[in-house]
């Protein structure tokens, strides 16, 4: 039997079967078959069903087989979605289309199991296939049990355990939100692999294609996107976790999708010997802009090993080529992130403490040039033993709230600002032995590399860059 809806026909197949009909009408359409059974893309099929009602379906089916997801797939496609592999079912389904909707759950009887193959699904937010190697399916009532999935993305790997909800409603309707609560474990996450690549100007809630060439032909990357269509809470952890050149280990976290936001509770990973935590939050505005907010913690992180091993790190921190010691940081976040997963200065908003214990610098531009300001030779290499930075970010300008340190009998007082890149508006007291009671006046303008050294206390302001963005 072939129809003008599938290209190929349905072969070998025994029906017994009753459909009455007296009205003429949906609702008082009743179908029973049983059984039927029948060979489709190579594989057989058998199926039991009672149903009536078809304005508010009301179903009892049994079903065996194996389908082909590819071949059928290619048919009944989504945009925006592909999939192949092949799934085993045995399954039982019974209740009313109405009940499913408005999450009855106790009204339906739906059980069974479903064994998946190499299952691998391409979305439009995901530059790559995602490719369930194995699992097995456990379906109760609306909920979908799965034990010991294997699963891969890229080089990824995912063993997964939990379970989803609303599946059906979710699978045949355009408003199901899908729902689940599950535990992951991985050796391996590749953050980069996720990352979208799409044109700018693209909402996340139209349904265009995207394309991964602008007009002038340049391939553009794009933020993470979190599909609007999930309410899933996981629990996670990682032995090693790639973020931007940035090697994560023993990563571990509470992470929620919800209504397109992702938010992350209690995370927390080693860098570099270095313990972090962080709460955040993230949703994707357009697949070129994203917000986030959050809040880290990071105890006894090594400057000159960041230095060494973190890019990133090199290139926010320049100057910590030339420093050694140990520092903590306890800062709190939010702003906007760009197409390349980037902050956006000017959208920044935050503050927090940067603790300094037994740091020393060396060769710092700027304690060179007040060095030779204030003619003092000690004044090039200071050592810090114990002291908190305060600071507070807006606008594209950081404000250092006053801190002092002492070394080699002075007593150095630092406060002001700087911008995010690079310009310096510090106002300094060399408090002079033995007590710092007389010190001397200084300003610190110019830039980190070419800093500016004045006796004095006038200077001008930093010009703020306010985010034009809403």
């Amino acid at each position: 039997m072939k129809t003008p809806y599938y290209p190929n026909p349905i072969t070998n197949i025994t029906v017994k079967s009753n459909i009455d009909n007296q009205k003429g009408t949906y609702d008082d359409l009743k179908v029973k078959l049983k059984p039927a059974q029948f060979t489709f893309e190579g594989k057989p099929v058998f199926v039991e069903a009672d149903l009536s009602n078809f304005d508010d379906l009301t179903y009892d089916i049994k079903a065996k087989g194996e389908l082909d997801v590819n071949k059928i797939y290619k048919v009944f496609s989504q945009k925006g979605l592909d999939l192949d592999g092949f799934v085993k079912a045995d399954v039982v389904l019974k209740g009313k289309q109405s009940d499913a909707e408005k999450g009855n759950y106790s009204k339906l009887h739906n059980k069974g199991t479903l064994e998946l193959r190499n299952i691998g699904i391409t979305s439009e937010y995901l530059p790559k296939k995602f490719i369930i190697k194995e699992g097995i399916f456990k379906i109760n009532q609306d909920k979908m049990y799965f034990n010991n999935f294997l699963a891969t993305y890229g080089k990824s790997d995912f063993t997964m355990n939990g379970y989803l909800q609303n599946v059906f409603n979710y699978a045949t309707t355009n408003t199901g939100v899908l729902k689940g609560s599950f535990k992951s474990s991985s050796r391996y996450i590749n953050v980069d692999e996720f990352m979208s690549e799409t044109t700018a100007g693209t909402s996340v809630t139209e349904n265009a294609t995207p394309k991964t060439e602008t007009k002038t032909g340049n391939t553009q990357s794009g933020v993470i996107i979190i599909p609007t269509n999930l309410n899933l809470q996981f629990t996670a952890n990682a032995q090693k976790v790639n973020f931007d050149k940035l090697n994560l280990q023993n990563a571990t976290g509470n992470l929620s999708m919800k209504n397109g936001k992702l938010t992350m509770q209690n995370t927390g990973f080693d860098l570099i010997g270095c313990k972090v935590t962080m709460n955040a939050n993230y949703q994707a505005v357009t697949p070129q802009k994203a917000n986030f907010d959050y809040a880290i913690k990071a105890t006894d992180f090594d400057i000159k090993r960041a230095y060494n091993e973190v890019e990133v790190f090199r290139k926010m921190a320049s100057a910590a080529e030339k420093a050694q010691g140990i520092v903590s940081l306890d800062y709190q976040l939010k702003g906007r992130l760009n197409a390349n997963m980037e902050p956006v200065y000017p959208s920044l908003t935050g503050g927090g403490t940067l603790s300094v214990k037994d740091v020393k610098v060396r060769g710092l531009k700027m304690f060179n040039a007040v060095s030779k300001e204030t003619n003092s030779e000690s004044m090039k290499n200071p050592d810090v033993s114990k002291v908190d930075i305060k600071t507070t970010i807006k606008n594209n300008i950081m404000t250092v709230e006053r801190f002092k340190f002492k070394f080699a009998g002075f007593r150095p007082r630092i406060e002001g600002t700087t911008s995010l890149d690079g310009k310096l508006n510090l106002k300094m007291r060399l408090g002079l032995p033995p007590l710092g009671i007389f010190g001397i006046p200084l300003t610190v303008t110019g830039t980190q590399d070419n800093p500016k050294i004045k006796v004095g206390k006038k200077s001008q302001d930093l010009e703020e860059t306010k985010d034009t963005e809403e």
